[in-house]
């Protein structure tokens, strides 16, 4: 997956995108973050995220008065939110890095095209949970309230396009009250989150610009045509993840003489990206950024032109037909078929 939901708690949970998100690389003209859902437009929320209003939003009160809350209040370390992180593919994110101002913006739309997507399956399955006459009763919601904060690197400054998606706990039932977000779906769900995402941005990406895609593998493809050397060149982050994955995947081996469940392997995975994160850079210049990227992909023998001819106006767009529908509809029956 490329799409992880993580959960929020504390009083400091929205911290982070104020305090430290600004400092990880931003275009200089571009926002900080944009307001999404139909709960944002009920509180009076759209455009540009504000910092109190986001902050409020996380500490459980209405976003333009502190003093009111919004729902029952938090306990110390209540759940305020989850970050839904959707990444783009390594070649997605190489080709905005070292693209040509349209190819660069068509990346963008894109990448936040397929990052709405999993806006709206969020908001069209979220639910909340309140006492009918003694029992619980699940209801739909009347929306959320979600803030996206776009940004461009890795932790290792490689190019990493990617965007989170921060859901206050906080959404509308039906008879008006403010209740906390039934998470379960969310939670459960997020291959079926990252599926949605990959699907409309290849299918965006490739009407833009005509790409290819490799064989799709658990939802995910890389740009076909895109050299091997490229993405491992501006793969940094991923390879020192990979390099501590090994250590502690072998260390497990030998301690219980066995390999790791899926289960397994996936918590192994997590650790190994937190046990080799390094600190995020500061003050790091937009501009000597993607200088810096162009220099290796040139030091790598093929200029930037010559990587967007390679890859683009492979594919002419067309409508889909009845037929294109029936044959993705029976492949998904398929596969489902398959596995349950």
């Amino acid at each position: 997956m490329t799409v992880r939901v993580t959960t929020l708690k504390g009083a400091d949970a929205g911290a982070y995108y104020v305090d430290a998100l600004p400092n990880y690389y931003l275009d200089a003209d571009e926002p900080r973050g944009r307001w999404h859902g139909k709960a944002a437009t009920v509180l009076g929320l759209a455009g540009e995220v504000g910092d109190n209003e986001f902050l409020n939003l996380m500490a459980g009160a209405y976003p333009h008065d502190e003093t009111l809350r919004l729902g029952r209040a938090y306990g110390e370390n209540s759940v305020r939110g989850f970050d839904i992180t959707a990444s783009a593919p390594k070649s997605m994110s190489v080709l905005f890095a070292v693209g040509s101002p349209q190819v660069r913006a068509d990346v963008l739309a894109s990448h936040d095209t397929g990052v709405q997507a999993i806006i709206e399956w969020v908001q069209n399955t979220a639910h909340t949970r309140f006492r009918i006459g003694g029992d619980i009763a699940t209801v739909d919601a009347e929306g959320i309230i979600a803030a996206t904060f776009r940004q461009h690197t890795s932790r290792a400054l490689d190019p990493q396009l990617h965007t989170h998606i921060v859901v206050p706990n906080r959404v509308q039932s039906p008879d008006g009250r403010w209740l906390a977000l039934d998470a379960r779906t969310l939670k459960l769900d997020q291959r079926t989150a990252s599926a949605i995402y990959h699907a409309t941005m290849r299918a965006e990406l490739t009407r833009r610009l005509g790409v290819e895609f490799e064989p799709v593998l658990n939802g995910i493809a890389e740009i076909a045509h895109v050299p091997a050397e490229v993405l491992s060149e501006f793969s940094t982050r991923t390879a020192a993840i990979d390099r501590r994955l090994d250590e502690k995947t072998d260390r497990f081996v030998d301690t219980f003489d066995r390999d790791p469940t899926p289960r397994e392997r996936w918590r192994l995975e997590r650790e190994a990206a937190t046990d080799s994160r390094p600190a995020k850079a500061k003050d790091v210049n937009a501009t000597e950024l993607h200088t810096h990227w162009t220099e290796q992909l040139v030091d790598l023998g093929i200029g930037p032109g010559q990587l967007e001819r390679f890859i683009s106006g492979r594919i002419d767009g067309r409508a889909l037909t009845d037929r294109d529908w029936e044959i993705a509809c029976n492949g998904a029956v398929k596969g489902l078929e398959e596995t349950q």
